[in-house]
């Protein structure tokens, strides 16, 4: 799991001013609360007094009060009230916790876990059709039992399709199908691919719209380690783009948080009917990738075969690899062997500039490990 890229902690109608939440990510527990100005803020779950959960404590005001003795943290993290000092007693500097960045955009709370400063920072998936005229965005969540590479990389499959999704017109045995030469543009924070695809047939109330398994042309792309967008144009003028915010829980679980968009069938009534069929489609490759043994992809790229309908998956590796060859990976072994005798927290951007903090910084693999897992396709 890597840090320094923005992640989706919840929906925003999740996250209120009443009480905090507590949200899993990068195999550490947050709490998030709305302060009184509507903000949303998340800041590590561990009190650094006795290792109280702050998300199971209240809202006072724009901080989160721990339930065990009432220690008031604000959402950056300062600790402004310790009761037991009294009124007129001021907390020690030491008295903080990690608290992060959030923007809220397409209905959805994006944390930053990391310490990069804000110029710094990849940015947030875009979605420009978010909100535009002529455009209908629904909104799916779920959850998959395997790791988040793999989940990621099964988006960026054009070669997977033929032969999980029910309804493709070769099914894989065809000696007519194969997969077209592939062009992979690299951008700074991902890569994006263009080709056309044989699409499944629509279900149900949407099925009259496209009966059966039709060329389409597709794009697929990914941003950052863990979104990705799919872009299908079904005739001049119809289209549907899948975006996907997956949100690692842990080494073995992966939140996803799609973000579904389309041009045709505007009412809101055909949202339940998308939604079924998004669901059909994810439940077909989850699966198969929740079947995939070993779940965490080889450090060595010999030890799986690539072939040119991987081209976008291998750059996806070689980005990873960059992206842990600069220190950003967490290492879940040592996570793992701690667990329930050491608190960590995902480090702030406060960690930049201020020392003597009670919780170590999660521990992270050595910043150049990355450089040996290239990837050819």
């Amino acid at each position: 799991m890597l840090i320094n890229f923005w992640y989706v902690a919840a929906y925003s109608e999740a996250v209120n001013a009443d009480r905090p939440i507590k949200v899993k990510m990068l195999g550490q527990n947050f709490a998030l609360y709305r302060d009184s100005a509507g903000v949303a803020r998340c800041v590590s779950d561990i009190c650094i007094h006795r290792s109280a959960s702050l998300a199971g404590g209240k809202i006072k005001g724009d901080c989160i009060e721990c339930p065990y003795h009432g220690w008031q943290f604000n959402g950056d993290g300062q600790c402004t009230k310790i009761p037991s000092l009294g009124i007129d007693g001021t907390p020690p500097p030491r008295a903080k916790i990690d608290g992060y960045p959030t923007e809220e955009r397409y209905g959805l709370i994006h944390v930053f876990l990391g310490d990069l400063p804000a110029e710094e920072r990849p940015p947030i998936m875009a979605i420009e059709e978010y909100g535009q005229e002529g455009w209908r965005c629904i909104h799916l969540e779920y959850n998959w039992k395997t790791n988040w590479e793999r989940s990621v990389e099964a988006g960026l499959d054009p070669a997977h399709a033929e032969f999980v999704h029910t309804g493709m017109k070769f099914a894989g045995s065809d000696a007519e199908y194969i997969v077209p030469p592939l062009d992979v543009k690299r951008l700074e924070w991902g890569a994006e691919q263009s080709f056309d695809l044989l699409t499944i047939a629509a279900r149900g109330d949407l099925e009259k719209i496209k009966p059966q398994a039709a060329s389409v042309n597709a794009f697929a792309a990914f941003y950052g380690p863990t979104c990705t967008a799919t872009k299908l144009t079904l005739a001049p003028g119809q289209k549907v783009i899948q975006y996907m915010f997956e949100t690692p829980v842990d080494e073995f679980h992966v939140k996803k948080h799609l973000v579904s968009a389309r041009t045709v069938n505007l009412d809101p009534g055909y949202d339940k009917a998308m939604n079924q069929t998004n669901l059909f489609v994810a439940e077909e490759d989850r699966i198969i990738i929740e079947d995939v043994d070993p779940a965490i992809y080889p450090e060595s790229n010999s030890k799986e075969l690539l072939v040119p309908a991987d081209e976008q998956i291998a750059v996806y590796r070689d980005m990873i690899a960059e992206w842990e060859a600069r220190g950003w990976r967490i290492d879940t072994r040592k996570v793992a062997e701690d667990r329930g005798r050491v608190g960590y927290a995902i480090p702030c951007p406060a960690r930049r500039e201020q020392g003597n903090w009670v919780l170590d910084s999660t521990p992270m693999l050595p910043a150049s490990r990355g450089e040996e897992t290239k990837a050819v396709a």
